[in-house]
């Protein structure tokens, strides 16, 4: 049997041990650990920082982001002698890891012969954060090298953009098309943001330093030489792409020699279990443990829950069965889906036909973030024509995996027209020329979205003459004719009349009548704005002018 001070110290170890987990679980549940529980202080302040690299668990990604104290080169590839640090700690930047990584992109890229046009789109960046857009070109391995390029303007001047307060933001540009992708090398869009709230130009500014690349994105591969076509863009982090990340970075852990301290420490406060102990003192340390300590299961949505639950019996009875509650089967399993996240207490149950012995597990199914995903849309067809005054009805079919109530924004050239799952675009006299129309749904965290281009042809309106009354004048008068006429397209207006008898000078037209001119004519106006023709017609009456006699001749009768 253990004697007094071994059992101190397996008491003491256990107690240790609740603690420890307790945080863990507050920390799983709440996000952040009771202010009860102060934080270790290290021996020494942490003076260097490191890349991280490959998938990170909770610990990991709760750390504080930091920018390094000098510009630190990429090196994605690892190629270099020294490529994940560690390097001097900088500034904090403010946020975690897992904040960072959160970060999420989706856009388009158009090209039309020699026009391109990026339209993009982020979720969860830097509230506030000040962002430029790099078009780069990468040569991959083994000739290594990126050339950095301002998207748009080469002077840096149409790059850039500023996060909302919520770290949303969206990206508009026309540029030259990029050049086309292939084996050796590749254009990348690369989205940076700035923690000094500076950008730079033509530059994009000392990497790891102020400058960080968030997401990035690199055009795959042309299929064909088509030289009109549309990429539709999904940004990754650096993690998600399979490299380490590159401008943020994150404390070292604890010098080696510090872990070797500890691991001594531990290693004579834990009583070794020697031929004293019985196989039953063991079970019992074993049991207090897990009786003390809480289980806790922490899965996403959709992904399968499986417990295994091993128990011994003092009586040796082999013949163990366990029972769950709901949500999980009669095997202990539970498939979660989409809808699930939450908290679940299932309580598991021993038995041995004549007692039972029951554990509580709590089970945390976390959210599994999906896109929403546009399942149809109205027309069909991305490219577009109708003539100026037709309308076009857009509509839109989205689901969520996740079931989360969507929201829907309409653009017409960049401008919000409406919030609706369908748009009814009414075009104008006014709007000949090629429109964008652009829906995106978002669950609030990402959104998809869907792009038709509007080929609006001119209809011309026709010239629109003044009313002309029917004119009375006497032999000898002379009428003037002025035509006036208005055209909404703003075109050139040219006159003309049906009648020779009149002189033209522009929009009048004149006759100057004599006494051989009495008699009624019907006389036609006509404007002209180049394609189309308006005519108007009116009565002139020229009355009769009764003139003296005139003697021609006097001569004696004979």
């Amino acid at each position: 049997m253990m004697n007094f001070k071994t059992k101190l110290v397996v008491a003491l170890l256990v107690i240790s041990i609740f603690l420890l987990s307790g945080c863990e679980v507050y920390q799983t549940l709440y996000g952040t650990a009771p202010k009860e529980a102060p934080k270790e202080v290290p021996k020494e302040a942490v003076t260097k920082v490191v890349r991280v690299e490959g998938a990170q668990d909770e610990a990991a990604l709760a750390k504080m982001a930091y920018a390094a104290a000098t510009p630190t080169a990429h090196d994605p590839f690892k190629l270099g002698e020294n490529p994940l640090g560690p390097f001097d700690k900088g500034k904090s930047l403010g946020f975690t890891l897992q904040q960072w990584l959160a970060a999420s992109g989706i856009g388009i890229y158009s090209v039309d012969n020699e026009n391109a046009e990026l339209d993009l789109s982020f979720k969860n960046l830097v509230p506030n954060g000040v962002y430029t857009a790099w078009c780069s070109r990468i040569t991959f391995p083994p000739d290594f090298n990126v050339v950095d390029k301002p998207c748009g303007a080469e002077d840096g001047s149409e790059n850039s953009f500023t996060a909302d307060e919520k770290g949303s933001g969206s990206f508009s540009l026309k540029l030259k098309p990029l050049e086309a992708s292939s084996k050796e090398t590749a254009s990348i869009i690369a989205l940076a943001y700035h923690s000094d709230g500076k950008t730079y130009g033509a530059s994009p500014g000392d990497f790891g330093l102020n400058t960080h690349v968030q997401v990035f994105f690199t055009m795959p591969e042309p299929t064909s030489d088509a030289t009109k076509f549309q990429v539709p863009i999904k940004f990754v982090n650096h993690i998600n792409a399979g490299f380490p990340e590159q401008d943020v970075f994150v404390e070292v852990e604890k010098k080696e020699e510090m872990k070797k301290e500890e691991e001594a420490m531990e290693k004579e406060e834990k009583p070794p279990v020697t031929g004293e102990v019985t196989k039953e003192e063991a079970m019992e340390r074993e049991i207090i443990v897990s009786e003390e300590k809480p289980v806790v299961i922490v899965v996403e949505e959709t992904e399968l829950v499986s417990l295994s639950p091993q128990a011994e019996d003092p009586d040796k009875d082999t013949n163990l069965i366990f029972t769950f509650t709901s949500p999980l089967n009669e095997n202990g399993e539970w498939q979660t889906a989409y809808g699930d996240a939450g908290e679940y207490t299932v309580t598991i149950t021993a038995s041995d036909g004549e007692s039972t012995t029951s554990r509580d597990v709590l089970i945390i199914v976390n959210k599994k973030e999906e896109t929403p995903t546009i399942d149809s849309a109205k027309p069909i067809e991305s490219g577009l024509a109708i003539d100026e005054t037709q309308a076009v009805e857009f509509s839109v079919a989205a689901s969520d995996l996740n079931k989360d109530a969507l929201s829907y924004a309409w653009k017409l050239d960049g401008a919000d027209v409406g919030n609706e799952a369908s748009y009814v675009y009414q075009s104008t006299y006014e709007d000949s020329g090629t429109h964008t129309v652009k829906v995106e749904v978002s669950d609030d965290l990402s959104s998809a979205s869907k792009i038709w281009s509007v080929d609006v042809k001119n209809v011309n309106r026709k010239p629109v003459l003044e009313k002309i009354e029917d004119i009375k004048a006497k032999e000898t008068d002379r009428i003037t004719i002025t035509a006036l006429a208005t055209d909404d397209d703003k075109d050139t207006i040219t006159y003309s009349i049906s009648d020779k008898r009149f002189e033209q000078e522009d929009n009048v037209f004149t006759w100057q009548t004599d006494y051989d001119s009495a008699g009624t004519y019907e006389v036609t106006v006509s404007a002209n704005d180049g394609q189309d023709t308006t005519e108007q017609s009116f009565m002139v009456t020229v009355e009769n002018v009764n003139r003296a006699p005139v003697i021609t001749d006097i001569v004696q009768k004979k």
